[in-house]
């Protein structure tokens, strides 16, 4: 199904998901019986990883620049519910992540690991996805719910769907731009 080159080098020592032969990033929330729950966030796991300057992914520390994965929405709030990542775990994301890297395929709606969507978020699926790249971040915990500040951008990546529905790079810098 997935060939390890689609992976981050940084996530081959992530556990693997037997049933969807994905990795497990290090913040995915659990079901109570602990089966992995790819469509949340454990925002505890998330904060604490965060800030012990480490990825929401992988879990290995940054070295430089971090990368945050999400919406148009979320880049113009200039806040993200998804923890910083290494900039090729994100990339990694957009083909692994089902949610991500096709554009009918629908997140879960039950949320039975821990409740519901972070305040402000959308269940509806963006038309493009944005990775902001920078060399630092805040954090906040409003409602409970961890929300990452990402510093000024040094870079920013877009990606879109194709005719056919698949996700692929734009090479659009600019923040509301289409491609």
């Amino acid at each position: 199904m997935n060939s390890a080159s689609e992976f981050s080098e940084l996530m081959n020592a992530l556990p693997i998901d037997r049933r969807r032969n994905l990795p497990i990033p290090a913040v995915t929330a659990r079901h109570p019986d602990g089966e992995p729950d790819f469509s949340t966030v454990d925002g505890r796991e998330a904060f604490r990883l965060a800030s012990e300057g480490r990825c929401g992914i992988c879990a290995r520390p940054f070295d430089g620049e971090v990368a945050f994965l999400g919406s148009p929405g979320a880049l113009a709030a200039r806040a993200y519910h998804d923890p910083p990542m290494h900039e090729s775990c994100a990339e990694a994301s957009t083909r692994l992540c089902p949610h991500i890297a096709r554009r009918d395929m629908r997140r879960l709606t039950d949320r039975r690991s821990t409740g519901e969507l972070p305040a402000g978020s959308s269940p509806e699926k963006p038309d493009r996805w944005v990775m902001w790249i920078c060399r630092g971040f805040g954090g906040a915990v409003v409602n409970a719910i961890p929300v990452f500040l990402p510093a000024p951008y040094t870079r920013l990546r877009t990606f879109t769907y194709t005719a056919d529905g698949q996700i692929r790079e734009t090479f659009d810098t600019t923040p509301g731009g289409t491609g």
